[in-house]
């Protein structure tokens, strides 16, 4: 496929030569097509524009690892805003303060988290937007949140942001183990010399299907989402939970046949 300018065009030519292909698998059998990913991520692409997000703002994710997930990053960045993605599983206080450090201008965001991340955060949340999703499955939950918004308060169709290389992509935060936790801002440009490096290195095919084992706040994730939708090839989710039991993990190998695997060897020694 052609090298584009940023990130999101990966899934554009992805979603016209792969179209019914799956993009991103669960396991237990969960899949959104190349198609409804793209479709997917426009319309959230239409409603952060709608509420007030323009090329440069940064949106948090505060989702647990999901398919849900994977359309937020490419909704956010069709709109030519950066991803702050945040471990839903750290405490409150750091994710608001993650948050609050890179002034997101908006967050897709779980229902469960909301009113902790409101009481944490205190008045300087009041200008922050949210998406609100109830729970994650499979991309349901980000489209029913969507059309509930439409219904309300329908929101025109954007325009994909072009974009060039040196725009913020994302920015992900550090463990803070020496204070406070810093964020690291990354480009378009950034990650996608390491895909297209990765690309050379590994010839991957459309017929692979990549592990994601790393969170997506961690960089190790950046293969994981971009080389596989680069290629029009399936990238399937590796819970945290399947991480921790090597027996399980395994046989999920098997199960779904991946054939691409990235993470730390610790993992599988």
């Amino acid at each position: 496929m052609a090298n584009p300018k940023c990130l999101h065009r990966y899934l554009e030519d992805a979603a016209r030569v792969r179209p019914d292909h799956p993009a991103v698998e669960e396991p237990g059998g969960a899949k959104i097509s190349y198609r409804d990913l793209a479709l997917v991520s426009d319309r959230l692409r239409d409603r952060l524009h709608h509420l007030g997000v323009r090329p440069g703002d940064r949106v948090g994710i505060y989702l647990r690892k999901s398919i849900d997930s994977v359309v937020s990053i490419f909704g956010i960045l069709k709109i030519g805003a950066a991803y702050v993605p945040v471990d839903p599983t750290a405490p409150v206080a750091r994710n608001a303060y993650i948050l609050g450090d890179c002034s997101v201008r908006a967050v897709v965001m779980e229902e469960c988290f909301s009113r902790p991340f409101d009481a944490e955060i205190g008045p300087a949340g009041g200008s922050i937007r949210k998406i609100l999703l109830n729970g994650v499955r499979a991309g349901q939950s980000l489209r029913e949140a969507v059309a509930r918004h439409q219904e309300n308060d329908p929101a025109p169709a954007a325009q994909t942001a072009l974009g060039s290389p040196g725009d913020l992509a994302y920015i992900l935060y550090t463990s803070g183990s020496t204070g406070k936790p810093k964020g690291v801002m990354l480009s378009h440009e950034n990650a996608m010399s390491y895909v297209e490096w990765c690309s050379g290195m590994f010839e991957p095919h459309q017929d692979d299907r990549f592990s994601s084992h790393a969170p997506f706040h961690f960089d190790l994730s950046i293969l994981d989402i971009y080389v596989p939708i680069k290629h029009g090839a399936t990238l399937v989710l590796i819970g945290e939970d399947f991480g921790k039991d090597p027996a399980r993990l395994a046989s999920l190998i098997s199960d779904e046949r991946t054939s691409v695997w990235y993470s730390v060897p610790s993992i599988l020694s």
